[in-house]
């Protein structure tokens, strides 16, 4: 089964670089999600290991095979586009099962696909008979019955409403596993990589910011950019102060002293982060360090937690409570804490934290 290699991939658009010496490694049998904002160069990438587009410099390997001149039917890769790309003449089923068809293979799979998707009910239906999102589960259908080793999916399931978002790329994935393919999964929804990837390559303006697997990239991320676009953080700007015994002293505005895990080669300036599920609220206060009064701004129900915003000293911070936690409503006096283990600290970057921030 095959794996892919990238090598400093460049590809540029006129004046506009939409890859910059991009490189990565997909092994054999591994879902491998390709994550970043609009414009950070996930389709362009997609397109180029699938032969669509060519790329200025760099290579391409397909189990260790150098492809790039190499047409993109012979590269054992099935590729779904963002647009469907559907035959308008042909019924679902003849979308799906046509390559079957010309192959003389067996249309067992095309069948056990169909229902998967959810869409063996309409498998007589025409493709403009259908919604957005129907269309979209077709396109997704004929690449898995291709029957080729790679399955590259951009945006594969962004039609879809989320209930089916969420039950499909757990069984795409399953189905993946099973059928013992390389994929590669574009998309800009982190919760979904998270939840179904091997391993996830961040992207921005065309270069990797970090690869790794879902808990290494959310729980160490590489830089403030890729803290942010994982999910929702609260950041506080620090100024270095000292020492005491394994934990660094940092100086908060508004907060007053922070003291976080040591850390080293940090420098002065810092900008120090924390998921609002490591936040912990209590009525009731204690002694320990980092621990900050506050009143309680909104309470959002989320379904099994509570998005709570709290406003200590005119900052505001996030926190995620579990429902059946303390019963904490808006206007409620609170006390906050921030485990120094839970801090995420970084450099304080030298283009200003907004501009770090910026998803283009």
């Amino acid at each position: 089964m095959p794996s892919i290699e990238v090598k400093d991939l460049w590809k540029s658009y006129g004046s506009i670089i939409a890859l910059r010496g991009v490189n990565l490694r997909v092994s054999d049998r591994e879902y491998f999600c390709l994550l970043g904002p609009t414009g950070a160069g996930k389709t362009t990438l997609l397109k180029i290991i699938a032969g669509l587009l060519k790329q200025d410099r760099g290579e391409v390997l397909i189990d260790g095979v150098e492809v790039s001149s190499i047409p993109p039917e012979l590269r054992g890769a099935s590729y779904m586009p963002q647009g469907y790309a559907l035959f308008p003449h042909m019924t679902v089923w003849e979308n799906v099962s046509y390559g079957l068809s010309v192959r003389e293979e067996s249309l067992s799979q095309a069948e056990e696909i169909l229902k998967l998707v959810g869409l063996w009910e309409r498998r007589d239906s025409y493709p403009y008979e259908l919604s957005g999102g129907q269309q979209q589960r077709i396109a997704l259908a004929r690449a898995l019955a291709s029957g080729s080793q790679i399955l590259l999916l951009d945006e594969p399931l962004s039609a879809l409403d989320a209930l089916l978002n969420l039950q499909l790329r757990f069984e795409l994935r399953k189905l993946a596993k099973e059928l013992g393919l390389t994929v590669i999964h574009v998309t800009h929804n982190a919760e979904e990589a998270l939840s179904i990837a091997d391993k996830i390559a961040i992207l921005r303006k065309g270069k990797i910011q970090q690869i790794g697997c879902p808990s290494e990239v959310y729980g160490s991320p590489a830089n403030l950019f890729t803290a942010n676009f994982l999910g929702e953080i609260n950041m506080f700007e620090g100024r270095l102060t000292g020492f005491r015994g394994r934990m660094c002293i940092f100086k908060v505005k508004n907060l007053g002293e922070l003291y976080t895990r040591r850390v080293q080669n940090i420098g002065l300036n810092v900008v120090i982060a924390y998921r609002p599920e490591d936040v912990e609220v209590a009525i009731n206060g204690w002694r320990d360090e980092n621990f900050f009064r506050g009143f309680v701004e909104t309470v959002e129900n989320m379904g099994f937690y509570r998005r709570v915003m709290i406003a200590v000293n005119g900052l505001e911070i996030l926190a995620y409570l579990w429902i059946g936690a303390a019963d904490i409503r808006e206007g409620d006096s609170v006390y906050v804490h921030l485990p120094p283990s839970k801090a995420l600290i970084f450099p304080y970057p030298k283009e200003g934290l907004e501009k770090a921030l910026l998803l283009e």
